[in-house]
């Protein structure tokens, strides 16, 4: 392995085997310092200075270094003639130094989390060197950013144009949406559907008697205040407000007609009938005056 190594992997196992056991303590360290060798990428020189090298690095003389390879290599743990440690490439994972590996495992935790299919993926093999096809990890894909369109929703008590029809989402809940309560829109008319049901309804009322109460109830509602002014339903309100409005007027009581009722334009017959009956010319209200006045 030509690519230094920060660090490579010591198995727990060390402190039972046979091998090292077999060593005197400090040939134990002079191992894991050779490991260490290893992974800095020391003992891949192999020209004439690599003995002089590794001395140096260990601290020991060239001939100390002599007997100390001589020894690690009869238990079996180097290569006499090279220091190479023996199993290096079975013990230590390619996986530790891809740059790629920490990568490629992210993005594959983070499909798992979403729920995103696996897909094939060309990438090295760690044993032969050779390019070989994944399905372990997920790659995106254009399926991963479809669009979602939003649902169109009319909010309030008003009409959507005839030709406004809501869109559909290609995600639905399964629930439907809560519906908002909202104020009487501005500029609001009876619909005529609302009117028939009106007079349908209260036979006691005439079309103007409705339209009246259409006006009464848009003024109504447009100048009440606070939540309360704020329905689910105005069509369910407007229905309510038919159902409560009062009546047409009882016929005006008049004290010229003997407690009979009658109607606005009799009543007012009445009273000029009446006012006339009582005028009194000015020269008999004089007369009268006088006749008072003498009288005291």
């Amino acid at each position: 392995m030509n690519a230094p190594l920060p660090w490579f992997r010591a198995y727990t196992e060390m402190i039972d085997d046979e091998k090292l056991r077999l060593l005197a303590f400090e040939d134990r360290w002079h191992f894991v310092a050779l490991l260490c060798l290893k992974g800095q990428g020391v003992l891949e020189d192999a020209g004439p200075l690599l003995m002089r090298k590794v001395a140096v690095k260990m601290g020991l003389d060239t001939r100390t270094l002599e007997d100390v390879i001589r020894r690690l290599a009869e238990v079996g743990l180097v290569d006499q003639n090279t220091m190479q440690p023996l199993n290096w490439d079975t013990r230590q994972m390619r996986s530790d130094t891809d740059p790629t590996a920490a990568e490629r495992k992210r993005r594959q935790r983070a499909k798992a989390k979403t729920g995103a299919g696996s897909s094939d993926v060309t990438d090295e093999s760690r044993v032969t060197g050779h390019d070989v096809t994944r399905t372990d990890i997920d790659i995106d894909t254009d399926k991963d950013k479809e669009e979602v369109v939003e649902e169109l929703v009319v909010v309030g008590g008003g009409h959507a144009a005839d030709d406004a029809t809501p869109a559909a989402s290609p995600k639905q809940s399964g629930r439907p949406k809560a519906k908002t309560a909202t104020r009487l829109p501005g500029g609001w008319v009876l619909p005529k559907a609302w009117g028939d049901w009106a007079l349908q309804d209260r036979s006691d009322l005439t079309a103007d008697d409705v339209r009246k109460e259409a006006e009464v109830f848009a003024d109504y509602w447009h100048a009440k205040a606070g939540a309360d002014a704020k329905k689910l339903d105005w069509q369910a309100t407007w229905r309510n407000w038919v159902r409560r409005c009062d009546g047409p007027k009882p016929l005006a009581r008049t004290a010229f007609g003997g407690g009979a009722q009658v109607n606005k334009q009799e009543a007012l017959e009445q009273r000029n009938r009446a006012v006339a009956a009582a005028w009194v010319p000015p020269e008999m209200r004089a007369a009268q005056s006088s006749n008072r006045t003498g009288s005291y």
